[in-house]
């Protein structure tokens, strides 16, 4: 079993957790997913934020795993941030090769991802790309690509590319089910088609920040600092009545 390795964090950009999340609970991640917007309306393309949509979603950004992991990285308390279900369906094109940071905008060492596999992920089912050793890259430029085909994807996802310097080569990573990759907001990462007739490849990206650190909140995605403790349940469900217009 896979456990985090705080020096191969550093030196690579990211590290793979297994069996952080029970088969249970991914299949209750996947039926809450059945109730988000893009199911409904059959598109099934990725839903930005669905912890403020379902309890389920927000239970798993509060795992207390994940949390020990971030805030041994981040040296201090950690806040949610954002969240996104991914569908991915056979046929659904893969994200393009990026950093998260680009979006966030936050200090190097203060954010970071949790992408959680809810299948047994490969890289025929659209598993995760990643570059070795780019997080130590400051933020990349980027240049546009064709979006030929959006099918199942958020358009954003495939529209730029981050250019990455030749010495890094990417690998493919595989995934058990319940396993999560602990993702840099420097390293370049992105995945695969769905290559597959009929698997789906369901998974939850949960970021985090480091308690009050300054962050963009971004026109289409809206992050907000959220409050991981019990203590602010409430106040969490109260601004997310405010951002369901986002979907």
């Amino acid at each position: 079993m896979r456990n985090f390795d705080h020096t191969f964090f550093q030196e690579q950009g990211f590290c793979i957790v297994d069996n952080i999340f029970t088969s249970k609970q991914c299949d209750a991640l996947i039926a809450a997913s059945q109730e988000l917007p893009s199911y409904k309306d059959g598109t099934l393309t990725p839903v930005m934020n669905p912890h403020f949509l379902h309890e389920e979603v927000f239970q798993a950004m509060r795992c207390e795993k994940i949390i020990e992991i971030l805030e041994g990285l981040f040296s201090g308390p950690v806040s949610g941030l954002q969240s996104q279900f991914f569908y991915c369906r056979p046929g659904t094109p893969g994200f393009s090769q990026h950093q998260d940071n680009f979006y966030v905008q936050a200090k190097p060492e203060v954010f970071g991802s949790a992408w959680v596999a809810l299948d047994d992920v490969t890289p025929e089912n659209g598993g995760l790309v990643v570059f070795p050793g780019s997080h130590t890259e400051e933020i990349l430029p980027t240049e546009a690509i064709p979006q030929s085909n959006t099918f199942g994807q958020d358009p954003n996802a495939v529209c730029q590319q981050a250019l990455i310097p030749k010495k890094y080569s990417p690998i493919d990573l595989c995934v058990d089910k319940g396993g999560v990759v602990f993702i840099h907001g420097h390293l370049v990462h992105s995945s695969h088609n769905n290559s597959t007739e009929n698997n789906f490849r369901h998974a939850l990206l949960l970021t985090y920040i480091r308690k009050g650190e300054a962050f963009r909140s971004g026109f289409s995605a809206k992050r907000q600092e959220i409050s991981l403790s019990k203590d602010h349940l409430h106040d969490r469900m109260l601004q997310g009545s405010a951002c369901e217009h986002t979907y």
